[in-house]
């Protein structure tokens, strides 16, 4: 529990937009998983793009932050290692998203196993 912590305090604040929408589109997805309600497929869809986009944001913003301190912050010889560890942080973004994205197409795939769409073809008449 405490490197989950961790993780999400090395992300920054982007991590509470991907907590947002992770959380959201886990319960869009368990409810389409429970109960098959196919209208929720669309949202779902909408979601895993709005995490997707999310954890890219994340990465992209705090990997600018990086850079401008490589720029002014440290000595030279630290350069190299500064931008290892500011790397290794800001990909706390696209890993907590690529995460909750699993998890909904995981419910998501449970839901049309379990409630599969009819084929409207193969109605007999």
């Amino acid at each position: 529990m405490e490197t989950a912590i961790l993780h999400f305090r090395d992300g920054g604040w982007p991590m509470f937009l991907i907590l947002a929408a992770g959380m959201v589109g886990l319960g869009a997805a368990g409810r389409f998983a429970w109960r098959g309600e196919h209208q929720l497929l669309g949202f779902i869809r909408w979601n895993l793009a709005t995490l997707l986009f999310s954890g890219l944001f994340g990465f992209c913003i705090g990997m600018m932050k990086v850079l401008a301190y490589i720029q002014v912050g440290p000595a030279p010889d630290q350069r190299l290692l500064v931008l290892m560890e500011g790397t290794r942080e800001v990909l706390n973004n696209p890993s907590a998203a690529l995460m909750f994205a699993l998890l909904v197409t995981l419910l998501t795939a449970v839901g049309l196993r379990r409630f599969p769409q009819p084929n409207p073809s193969a109605v007999p008449r």
